[in-house]
């Protein structure tokens, strides 16, 4: 039988800004559980911690941000989902489809941006000294 493809995903999920550290424990290891069963491999997770909403959600100005990145055969996603909407203290989450049909003996890991290298901005140079309008043409 052949194997089955697998996907990459980027999962960005709030919590309630009231929420303690143990409700988003309890919310991370409860999404973890659903990436163990399916077979995740998570590649990227990170607490970006409370942070200003662009707009009011449920009454909350503010959430505590979490941003996972993870490789899982097609399915996941629902499960992922039906856990956080069930949960009271997750507000929003949004997934996102990165790549499709990775091969599941390939080496997974994530590529880190080259860092831009800033240059100050090219001024034209200038090699008119400005003597060209004071002069006087007879006609």
């Amino acid at each position: 039988m052949a194997k089955q493809k697998l996907r990459k995903y980027e999962l960005i999920y709030l919590v309630q800004p009231e929420a303690t550290d143990e409700e988003r424990d309890r919310i991370a290891s409860r999404v973890q559980q659903v990436f163990e069963s399916f077979e995740s491999k998570v590649l990227k997770n990170e607490d970006w911690g409370k942070r200003k909403l662009a707009y009011e959600i449920q009454k909350h100005n503010k959430a505590f941000y979490t941003y996972i990145i993870y490789v899982t055969k097609p399915g996941t996603t629902i499960e992922v989902e039906r856990v956080l909407r069930v949960m009271d203290n997750c507000v929003r989450f949004l997934h996102i489809k990165l790549e499709e049909g990775l091969d599941p003996d390939g080496d997974f890991t994530i590529e880190e941006p080259t860092p831009r290298v800033r240059t100050a901005p090219v001024r034209p140079f200038d090699d008119d000294d400005d003597d060209d309008a004071d002069e006087v043409t007879d006609a």
